[in-house]
């Protein structure tokens, strides 16, 4: 009798405790999916509290995918998808924003979680709790609207420079390395034309100090320059030119000048570039080579021309991402002297939790004309200060990822972290 009374008390606490416990939770599931970008997930998670942020985007409602494509002017244009799942199968949206250059990583987080609020808001307002929705608008002071692109006036004519100087190095008690570079940058990109031009230099030193006691220095110095202008065709064509010239001790080469001129073709419209590209380009140009050192075959200066046909692709979805390409190139004074590559790399997500990453990279080569002739000390091989002759080039990789557990999981706590970067 004892025993039936404290299971009826038992259940009347339970009971509504676990009632309450598997009461599902009302708020829009969204699996957040950052390709080609940083998102900060937990500020995300803290920022947008009608959101239940999942593991795997098959428990999404919604699908949201961030990409990144380069501006002009250093920036980024971001293009933020709404791919709706379940019960929003039928809806997709996608809104873009732009970041200027040089901005901050807080700056960024809260425009990208800005752009995922409203774009999310139409799928929750056809949730629970949807009357605790509004619609803020900023307007601009003293103006009744943003200005058009086609009325400013830019002092700088849409041209932007950027310098760049840094150094690093290290040193131990039997060894120092330290490398300085120096970059400058200038463009002018608009839809119509895009001009480029860049100039670097870097200068390596590593010193060893051997058993002997005696020390062993090592010097390496490269710089090179380079200029291109293209001219918009169409929505799918491109044309352009590009003047280059440099040196490097590491390539046996004291001087060299690289002119060509090239034709594009993007099956793609161009608007899809942050999320999807088929490329196929041709070139024809011109080389000259003057060498520090008589080549293999026996020159110490020529002049060369040269073609190139280049297929590429880059799509970036929410099955995941893919991009690669194959290059051949020619010089067209010799048959024999060619070389053809391949690249690829991936991210699939295979089902539930479960990823496939593939890197590869494969080429064949045979237009090393800079090789110098003789055999290199074995100094300049262990400490790669000259080029070593190949026939071919291989590297790849493979990871698989599975993730498991709670699927709702989102609570934000950080503490000690910083232990997990400690020596």
């Amino acid at each position: 009798m004892i025993l039936r009374l404290l299971s009826a008390l038992a259940a009347l606490v339970l009971v509504p405790t676990l009632a309450r416990a598997q009461k599902e939770d009302t708020r829009l599931r969204v699996f957040l999916d950052c390709q080609n970008t940083q998102c900060d997930r937990n500020f995300f998670i803290t920022d947008l509290p009608f959101v239940l942020f999942t593991q795997d985007r098959l428990d999404a409602d919604v699908h949201l995918l961030i990409t990144r494509i380069g501006t002009a002017a250093g920036g980024g244009e971001y293009t933020v998808s709404f791919v709706g799942q379940k019960r929003f199968a039928a809806r997709i949206d996608t809104l873009v924003t732009f970041l200027p250059p040089n901005t901050s990583e807080d700056m960024r987080r809260r425009e990208q979680a800005r752009v995922a609020k409203i774009g999310l808001a139409p799928f929750a307002m056809r949730l629970p709790n949807a009357n605790r929705f509004s619609i803020r608008y900023d307007a601009p002071k003293d103006a009744p609207a943003a200005p058009r692109m086609t009325t400013l006036k830019d002092p700088w004519n849409f041209w932007v420079y950027r310098l760049r100087l840094n150094g690093s190095g290290s040193a131990e008690s039997r060894n120092s390395n330290y490398e300085v570079n120096a970059n400058v940058n200038a463009s002018r990109i608009t839809e119509d034309w895009k001009i480029t031009a860049n100039a670097r230099n870097e200068y390596r030193a590593n010193r060893f100090q051997l058993s002997s006691g005696a020390d062993r220095r090592f010097v390496l110095r490269s710089a090179d320059a380079n200029t291109r202008v293209v001219k918009t065709v169409t929505d799918h064509w491109s044309v352009g030119s590009n003047l280059s010239t440099g040196y490097s001790e590491f390539r046996n080469t004291q001087a060299s000048v690289a002119a060509d001129l090239s034709a594009e073709y993007n099956f793609y419209h161009w608007r899809e570039a942050t999320s999807r590209q088929l490329l196929a380009v041709f070139s024809v140009g011109h080389r000259y080579f003057d060498y520090y050192q008589p080549t293999i075959f026996g020159v110490t200066a020529e002049n060369r021309p040269v073609a190139r046909v280049i297929l590429a692709t880059e799509s970036r979805q929410t099955w995941g991402n893919i991009d690669g390409s194959i290059r051949y190139t020619r010089f067209l004074h010799n048959n024999n002297t060619y070389s053809i590559s391949a690249n690829g790399r991936t991210n699939i997500r295979l089902t539930r939790g479960l990823s496939l990453e593939l890197r590869g990279d494969a080429a064949k080569v045979n237009d090393q004309l800079f090789l110098a002739r003789g055999s290199l000390s074995d100094d300049e091989v262990l400490t790669r200060q000259r080029a070593l002759a190949t026939s071919f080039r291989l590297s790849g990789s493979v990871g698989i990822s599975f993730t498991f557990g709670s699927i709702y999981n989102t609570i934000v706590n950080p503490r000690l972290d910083e232990l997990n970067g400690g020596g």
